[in-house]
């Protein structure tokens, strides 16, 4: 079995092979709000809840080391927006391929915001961080997002995937149209496992239930869903409810 073969398969479980994805990298760009102010409670919290994947950044990784679970798989983030500074408009690269094999990474994440400036350079590094990768087998995770006033059009969405796909990607971590039919289409352009991102708690849990039920029946492959989790009163409970829908017993 290969390396990235091995890896993926860490990250996506069961017949469907599906990956219940929590992120926790949210603090560089937000800063230690509540929710993940305690990074071992929230991992805690996320780990008893039945998650099977952490989207966290190496310092994170660091500090909950000693309560991650041998089978847990780790997407590592190797680039970081530097919130608080006035040119934090994409993510800077901030670790290396090397850190990632160090912890013994199921994959490495970056992401790229479009609408924001400085997306062709940010590609430039994601490219060479894919050709790096595949010499490692190491799977890139691509979090690819449509600029700000096409943030959940079907079309944008597509679109940006599809770029991922095309600069070698193997994951692809994007936003729900709101549309389960044309997701379906998103997915079959794509090809490639898709995980869909969560956004703000802005619906509460039914809502996001309802999203995670919708995203299964389209095809997604999984969610990472890290403020609806975080940010709700009992994050155990709702990442128990999400598992119950994506790995039916």
């Amino acid at each position: 079995m290969s390396g990235k073969k091995r890896r993926m398969e860490r990250l996506f479980l069961g017949p469907n092979k599906r990956c219940l994805m929590v992120p926790l990298d949210h603090a560089p760009w937000l800063g230690p709000i509540k929710g993940i102010n305690n990074p071992k409670k929230i991992v805690q919290d996320v780990l008893d809840g039945g998650a099977n994947a952490l989207l966290v950044t190496p310092g994170f990784l660091n500090q909950v080391a000693p309560i991650m679970k041998p089978d847990t798989g780790i997407v590592l983030r190797v680039s970081i927006v530097a919130g608080p500074s006035s040119e934090a408009l994409q993510e800077t690269p901030a670790a290396t391929l090397k850190t990632a094999l160090r912890v013994d990474a199921d994959a490495v994440a970056v992401s790229i915001f479009f609408g924001r400036g400085g997306e062709c350079s940010i590609m430039k590094w994601m490219s060479e961080l894919i050709e790096q990768s595949y010499e490692y087998q190491m799977p890139v995770l691509a979090e690819m997002m449509p600029s700000s006033e096409k943030f959940f059009d079907a079309e944008a969405i597509a679109h940006v995937s599809r770029l991922g796909m095309e600069l070698g990607a193997d994951i692809i971590k994007t936003n729900y149209c709101g549309d389960p039919e044309a997701f379906k289409q998103i997915l079959d352009a794509v090809g490639l496992p898709v995980v869909v991102a969560g956004g703000a708690n802005q619906d509460g849990t039914n809502g996001t239930l309802g999203m995670v039920k919708e995203l299964m029946e389209a095809g997604a492959s999984g969610v990472a869903i890290g403020r609806r989790v975080w940010q709700s009163e009992n994050p155990a409970s709702l990442v128990r409810s999400m598992k119950e829908i994506m790995f039916p017993a």
